[in-house]
């Protein structure tokens, strides 16, 4: 962040927490501020709640701030600018729209590329977990995939950590059958043969699925 105090920047999102000033958005988790300066235009997400529910909160942003520091140098994802008093996590403000509500121009660009960036954050150690929400993904500007909201993200451990690695495995392939569903607009019968080696629906979609079924007859 240029010419940003990080004490000044703390101040500002406790008084606009007080008093209900510059929210984009909110959830139960917490809510999203959105902080534009002469020379820095920033979201920072805080914690929502008090005792132990505000705890579990900042946990969250703690972890999805390792996801971030695990990211690195990764232009499918907003930057991380850091985290404040280890609470309130800095991220770029990026100009777009989900494609809950729009959808991009040249959906084949868009997802080849959004299939780049998967591959990447694997590559990384990352899975996203949540791609299916189609919240989680922006429309930038130049019509290109910007993936939002790691909260649910695994990293995978090094060394001997099976749980772990299973739900890493797990997510990665949430990942590719989420990348599939948007890609093809839930119609499964379209699927390529070079994409249907990607999609391939885990235990839990399958359970999820019989148990949404029930419910909408």
């Amino acid at each position: 962040m240029e010419n940003l105090d990080e004490a000044v920047l703390k101040q500002w999102i406790e008084e606009s927490l007080a008093t209900g000033s510059h929210v984009l958005a909110a959830g139960y988790q917490g809510q999203t501020l959105v902080y534009e300066g002469e020379h820095n235009h920033v979201v920072i997400k805080t914690p929502h709640g008090k005792g132990l529910a505000r705890r579990f909160h900042k946990k969250m942003l703690r972890h999805e701030y390792a996801v971030y520091q695990q990211l690195g140098d990764f232009d499918g994802a907003p930057t991380c600018y850091g985290l404040i008093d280890n609470q309130y996590l800095v991220l770029e403000y990026v100009d777009g729209r989900t494609i809950r509500t729009k959808r991009p121009l040249d959906e084949d660009e868009f997802h080849r590329k959004l299939f780049s960036h998967i591959r990447t954050m694997h590559a990384r150690n990352v899975a996203h977990m949540d791609l299916k929400r189609k919240d989680n993904l922006l429309v930038r500007g130049n019509e290109m995939p910007c993936i939002l909201d790691f909260g649910a993200a695994v990293i995978k451990k090094k060394g001997f950590h099976p749980f772990n690695q299973y739900r890493f495995r797990l997510g990665k392939q949430f990942d590719y059958n989420a990348w599939i569903k948007h890609k093809y607009h839930n119609r499964m019968r379209d699927i390529s043969m070079f994409d249907r080696k990607y999609y391939k629906p885990t235990w839990v979609e399958l359970i999820a699925g019989t148990i949404k079924g029930l419910y909408a007859d």
